[in-house]
């Protein structure tokens, strides 16, 4: 165990010291940005927040306490992660040995180890690592104490599951699996298996309840864990849906990489409801409608989830936000990792090898058919498959020493038809499957340039290359208004703006409703001094997306420029309805109600921007002026 450990800590170290030169890392997007934001808001005291989560809390919680401790530095926080990795390869260790022995353990870790998307995801801010940690403690407190059940181990696994779920809801379908498991395969007497049962539920429970009392408390809604799943589960249903993530209305404007966007599809629900919605009801919303496709559309439901199964199975990498492919081969690591395509085939021929086993292996099957159907639920992602593997380790190593141990007593015909039905499997699984069924991997097309491209924005001395990686993304793909978008960008960051400005305005007739373009022409004419045009175009950017603080506080920026004061204050207030914890907002609203003679109002404003942030300069600043002039003692 030593050595496998030993091996699993120096891949680990390999990996972070070329994290510094990686642009996945170095440029945080979507929901690793999201993420970071979230952690840093806590980390400086916003530790409940305002609305009831969307997202799982348990890793900004985290990530928010790491930054408590070491500051905000990320690669000190993933070098953290890093090291759960490590003891998420210990886990499968000890797991793989209590069931099949110290070769089958030791394989296993091995397999786990040089795993190349785990390696991947674990370098990102992402919760991937938690899940697939808390997953493998229960798993090994339920397989560790097969012989001796007690009421508190079970309770304990119970802990570790509720854990599971606050990384992902979708955790909650491995109940029933633990349950079958309790009743037909433990050692637990039937008449004690709901006793046993509910000591695990009570466990989980306790994990889960302060997070669904938080929500209500400060959102005043009955929220379990998150708000996603009903918007998850249209993305995945619905009358378009291919099994992979893709926006299946475009009025649903996800604005770029900025966490204030419309994540919940909150406003086009509302919109077609006619009246404004908690967050619970937008997630009802969003599922009523794939139930709706699903009663409407029986067949094409039912041939949808076969080929979401089969998706699940592939051996490509899908993405949804950030693209492994890529990064392999931008940066590839000098240790050649093992892909889907090695553990996927092995692990499913471990799993047919090990229905005779079933006593012994029956809590791992249920747990790779439970998080399948959780996916199939929803969409097929590379980032929520990982958390498969390190079980999938487990039957690809018992299916490797299954071929030593068969060859060792000369029965050869057996591994043949072993290695027959794995080349069957991987065939099934591979690039023709994909093909078959129309689908063209993204690190084949346009996808790849726009990718690369996009991730060289980030950096000044390479904004040449994303130039160029953009260009040719929107030659290969002319309909596609987001690479239109960034290559805009880039020429906003190279100082050449009528070409950005052309970008922007292809993006928007490529798609006249496509928020980050219509926002990025408004700044850029804001930027320049035209404010008439630049109100113009926020004014289009909120009737498209209402709940954009950013494009609030900007219009009201332009609208002061042009002396409208009492519409410009208007604006800040509503970004103040969106986020009453934002510092500038209230120190900018600060002084709009001081240059209309509102002192008042101007002091409780610099005020509440010192609450949030006790040292935010320009408030403390604004109010020392305004006090010196104020003549009511109340404020001395």
């Amino acid at each position: 165990m030593t050595l496998a450990v030993g091996v699993v800590v120096f891949v680990r170290v390999v990996y972070l010291a070329t994290l510094h030169r990686n642009p996945f890392f170095n440029d945080p997007i979507l929901d690793s940005r999201l993420y970071d934001s979230w952690a840093m808001r806590m980390a400086l005291g916003d530790w409940l927040g305002q609305d009831p989560f969307f997202m799982a809390p348990l890793y900004p919680y985290f990530l928010a306490l790491l930054y408590v401790v070491i500051g905000h530095n990320q690669l000190a926080a993933v070098a953290v992660q890093l090291m759960v990795g490590t003891g998420s390869c210990v886990l499968v260790f000890l797991i793989g040995r209590r069931l099949a022995g110290i070769h089958v353990a030791i394989t296993a870790s091995l397999i786990l180890a040089f795993y190349g998307p785990l390696l991947f995801f674990e370098g990102l801010l992402l919760p991937e690592f938690l899940g697939i940690f808390t997953n493998l403690v229960w798993l090994y407190v339920l397989v560790g104490s097969e012989r001796d059940f007690r009421f508190r181990t079970l309770f304990v696994a119970g802990l570790f599951l509720g854990l599971s779920v606050l990384v992902r809801a979708s955790a909650l379908i491995f109940l029933p699996g633990i349950f079958l498991w309790l009743a037909r395969f433990s050692n637990v007497p039937h008449r004690k298996t709901w006793i046993y049962f509910g000591a695990l539920v009570l466990g989980a429970c306790l994990m889960i309840a302060p997070v669904t009392l938080r929500n209500y408390i400060r959102g005043n809604d009955l929220v379990f864990v998150t708000s996603n799943g009903g918007l998850n589960f249209y993305i995945g249903n619905n009358e378009t849906a291919d099994g992979l993530y893709s926006r299946p209305i475009k009025e649903l404007h996800l604005v770029g990489a900025d966490p204030e966007s419309d994540a919940s599809g909150r406003y086009y629900a509302e919109k077609s409801t006619g009246r404004e919605l908690k967050p619970s009801e937008v997630s009802a919303f969003w599922l009523n409608k794939g139930l709706k496709f699903i009663r409407s559309h029986p067949r094409q439901f039912v041939v949808l989830n076969l080929k979401k199964m089969l998706l699940f199975w592939n051996s490509h990498e899908f993405p949804q936000i950030e693209d492994y492919y890529i990064w392999k081969t931008l940066f590839p690591l000098p240790i050649p990792p093992i892909s889907f395509a090695f553990a996927g085939p092995l692990g499913i021929v471990g799993i047919i090898l090990t229905f005779k086993k079933a006593k012994k292996f029956f809590l791992l099957h249920m747990f790779v058919l439970s998080y399948m159907i959780s996916i199939c639920t929803f969409f097929v992602t590379a980032r929520y498959r990982v958390q498969i593997v390190p079980v999938l380790s487990i039957f690809s190593a018992y299916f490797l020493w299954w071929c030593v141990e068969h060859i060792l007593h000369k029965s050869y015909s057996t591994v043949v038809g072993g290695l027959v039905l794995l080349v069957l499997v991987a065939t099934a699984t591979g690039r023709p499957a994909l093909t078959a069924m129309g689908i063209r991997p993204s690190s084949d097309s346009w996808y790849s340039h726009f990718y690369t491209g996009t991730k060289f924005l980030a950096h000044q001395n390479t904004l040449d290359r994303a130039i160029l990686e953009l260009s040719q993304a929107t030659q290969l793909n002319p309909r596609n208004p987001e690479a239109f978008n960034n290559l805009g960008l880039g020429y906003q960051k190279r100082g050449m703006l009528p070409e950005a400005a052309s970008a922007f305005e292809k993006a928007i007739s490529v798609d006249s409703t496509y928020v980050e373009s219509w926002y990025n022409l408004a700044f850029l004419r804001q930027t320049l001094g035209d404010y008439s045009t630049a109100t113009r175009f926020y004014l289009r950017v909120l009737e498209l997306q209402p709940y954009l603080p950013r494009a609030h506080f900007n219009l009201g920026i332009c609208l002061s420029r042009q002396g409208r004061l009492s519409e410009a204050t208007e604006q800040l207030r509503i970004v103040l309805q969106l986020e009453p914890t934002n510092e500038i907002a209230h120190n900018q609203l600060g002084i709009f109600l001081g240059q209309q003679g509102d002192i008042e109002g101007a002091i409780q404003q610099f005020e509440e921007a010192l609450k949030v942030k006790p040292n935010y300069e320009p408030a403390r600043r604004n109010l020392e002026m305004l006090l010196d002039f104020e003549p009511n003692p109340k404020h001395q």
